[in-house]
């Protein structure tokens, strides 16, 4: 018996044929996971049909899902509790916590092969090696200790904004997700980032694995027609933070007056951005199209996975990013905070 254990909806769980290997199969175990929907489907408002099907797991062939009844209770509890992204985080990682320690109390005998993600893996990982079992461990999260050292270091780049000191794991958790780590047998991490820095704290390179996750298909409909003299436009991947680069971003757009910038703002954004005269909110269908986006910006002071980053990438969009956001892909990389190096890749992408 193999066991897969998935506390919350991610996109790792399209590549769980290619986690287990060999054509393996496996019970997963997700408490938020509904049945197939209901055959009168069309008598229900679209909202709901579109938020149950996010929750409909389709299992490959050889997995088969089990979901928890009234698991939504849990779930709107937390979110009742949770009124800021601080307090998000902090009841997501005690959420997986929890279901981990439930987990490993009833792990059957005989199983083979545990997949869990981070910090939800370690009570789960013990269990399974006292029986011989195999643990795979999915990095989905930052590594804890090292996102805390590189948001200290862009607080004391930008004192001003305070938002970059709104949020840090416990040590609980920090020692948590390390733990983790000296438990599995193999890491799957999403970035290159990630793989060196497992590399350099000692850990084998014949147990980290790529988790190469695919950019969702979208159609960018007919291609609009930019004037030659149009200004360029720059989109800031991932939500309007200082953490992701968001004041690189701006000085950037200072230094070269004929580029506008887009931007998604979200709770910590500073307003007064979105007053300058060439910055513009970015809608939902643009950030998923890039439509009428001459470059990406991914400027991250922290590890980060901005979906914008792979749609650039797929539809051969030029991405501006740091390490710490190009996952595994071939971008134009500049060091974090460095805005002389930001404005140069900007002329070398508006000269092509």
């Amino acid at each position: 018996m193999n066991l897969v254990l998935v506390p919350e909806p991610a996109p790792w769980l399209g590549q769980l044929p290619t986690l287990m290997g060999n054509g393996e199969q496996a019970e997963v175990l997700a408490p938020w996971a509904l049945p197939a929907a209901p055959t009168r489907w069309g008598l229900f408002p679209s909202r709901l049909r579109g938020a149950w099907r996010r929750r409909t797991l389709p299992a490959p062939e050889g997995f088969r899902v089990w979901g928890l009844p009234g698991w939504w209770a849990v779930e709107a509890g937390l979110r009742l509790g949770a009124r800021s992204a601080a307090a998000s985080f902090r009841a997501r990682f005690a959420l997986r916590r929890r279901v981990a320690q439930a987990t490993a109390a009833l792990l059957p005998e005989g199983v083979e092969t545990v997949v869990a993600p981070s910090l939800c893996a370690r009570e789960l990982f013990a269990a399974a090696r006292r029986q011989g079992a195999r643990c795979v461990l999915i990095e989905d999260l930052p590594f804890l200790r090292a996102l805390h050292a590189d948001l200290d270091e862009a607080a004391f780049r930008h004192p001003e904004e305070s938002f970059l000191r709104n949020h840090r794991a416990s040590a609980e958790d920090v020692a948590r997700q390390e733990a983790e780590r000296v438990l599995a047998d193999e890491c799957w991490v999403r970035s290159a980032f990630s793989r060196e820095r497992l590399l350099r704290d000692g850990h084998a390179s014949e147990r980290i694995r790529d988790l190469h996750l695919p950019a969702v298909a979208v159609s960018r409909g007919e291609a609009a027609q930019k004037e030659a003299e149009a200004s360029p436009v720059a989109l800031l991947a991932g939500p309007a933070l200082a953490r992701g680069g968001l004041r690189e971003a701006l000085a950037a757009l200072e230094a070269r007056p004929g580029w506008h910038l887009w931007v998604r703002p979200t709770e910590g954004t500073d307003v007064a951005v979105l007053k300058h005269p060439r910055v513009q909110r970015v809608t939902e269908q643009v950030q998923r199209t890039l439509r009428g986006v001459d470059v990406v910006l991914a400027p991250s002071w922290c590890e980060s996975h901005p979906s914008e980053v792979a749609t650039a990438m797929a539809w051969g969009i030029p991405v501006i990013a740091t390490d710490r956001a190009s996952g595994f892909h071939e971008c134009h990389t500049v060091p974090r905070g460095n805005v002389a190096a930001l404005v140069m890749e900007l002329d070398a992408v508006r000269a092509t």
